[in-house]
């Protein structure tokens, strides 16, 4: 395929993207809900670090002026300090459940959502979710994960020069049928002229994620989509200029504290101290739930395995520096 662009003919580079199908349905059941804690539910947090495999640019919306009186695309701060936005991760990790489980199609544009199929279509009633809209929230409905904003801990950032981009689908027809849901490939990162502000590969940043009264089964969809599946294991991406292969991260579990869940906790004066998870004892409960998870159905092993093929690392791949 041949792109034209100011009267020059340029070959137009492979897609650094590609599709997992929806599923056959979307499954949709009433949500644990907010009102009471059960005791065959577990509640706990995920402390983790985050190290990004490539530069990682997720914007402020601020230009600014660079040290060589260049200006740059600045990054979300903190206090001064870069931070990965928990609604980004948020996305990024929910957007893989939606991927590998019987979830509906949200949060796309227009053009798209009438291209959905019928059954598909974003949770509207809240008593009556798919499983992603259970856990990350629906309209109407608070979710029962939440993800804290991540500071970066350990290192540099850098004026990266990355190719232009542009806003996908310009151009074209109407979209008739959705091919299924996008993901952008790992690769090795392309150059360019447009200046940004970036977190250097090997940055850290510290993760503290919220998991509010899931079943085990839902851990295990969780840890799934966090690339902790025994069989199937990938890195995600976040952030601005995946498809030139900014945003690689990979996910690392430090420790997961599981909170009790009895009429004790709240009864007694002494609240006992949750149970902390790390090491081998972690290891193991990790894969109880996502074991869990795939005796429920929870996990759909095709669409898992087809997710995994694209989002493989490392990935020896040169990513796009013009048209696509």
């Amino acid at each position: 395929m041949r792109q034209y662009q100011r009267g020059r003919e340029e070959q137009a580079a492979p897609k650094p993207f590609a599709f997992v199908p929806l599923p056959e349905r979307v499954n949709r059941n009433r949500p644990t809900g907010h009102d009471k804690y059960h005791s065959n539910h577990i509640s706990g947090q995920i402390r983790g670090t985050i190290q990004a495999l490539s530069p990682i640019h997720i914007g402020s919306g601020i230009i600014d002026i660079g040290d060589d009186v260049e200006l740059i695309k600045t990054a979300v701060k903190t206090g001064g300090n870069i931070v990965l936005p928990g609604s980004s991760l948020k996305g990024a990790v929910r957007s893989v459940v939606e991927a590998i489980s019987g979830s509906c199609v949200s949060k796309v544009s227009s053009q798209v959502r009438r291209a959905v199929p019928k059954g598909f279509a974003e949770c509207r009633q809240k008593d009556n979710l798919c499983v992603a809209c259970r856990m990350f929230g629906a309209m109407g409905f608070q979710g029962n994960i939440s993800i804290q904003d991540a500071p970066k801990t350990t290192g540099d950032i850098k004026t990266e020069h990355v190719p232009e981009l542009y806003a996908p689908g310009r151009g074209q027809r109407r979209m008739r049928d959705v091919p299924g849901r996008k993901f952008y490939k790992h690769g090795e990162v392309a150059t360019g002229s447009t200046p940004v502000e970036a977190c250097q590969e090997d940055s850290t940043f510290s993760l503290v994620l919220q998991v509010d009264n899931l079943t085990q089964s839902e851990w295990g969809l969780l840890f799934t989509a966090l690339g902790h599946h025994p069989q199937h294991s990938f890195k995600l991406k976040i952030g601005g200029a995946k498809p030139v292969c900014f945003g690689s991260i990979d996910i690392q579990i430090d420790e997961i504290q599981v909170q009790e869940q009895t009429r004790s906790r709240y009864l007694n004066w002494d609240v006992a101290q949750d149970a902390v998870k790390a090491g081998d004892d972690m290891a193991t409960w990790i894969q109880m739930c996502i074991a869990a998870a795939e005796t429920d159905s929870l996990i759909q092993q095709d669409l898992l395995s087809q997710l995994a093929e694209i989002l493989k690392y490392p990935n020896d791949r040169n990513c796009p520096t013009g048209l696509y």
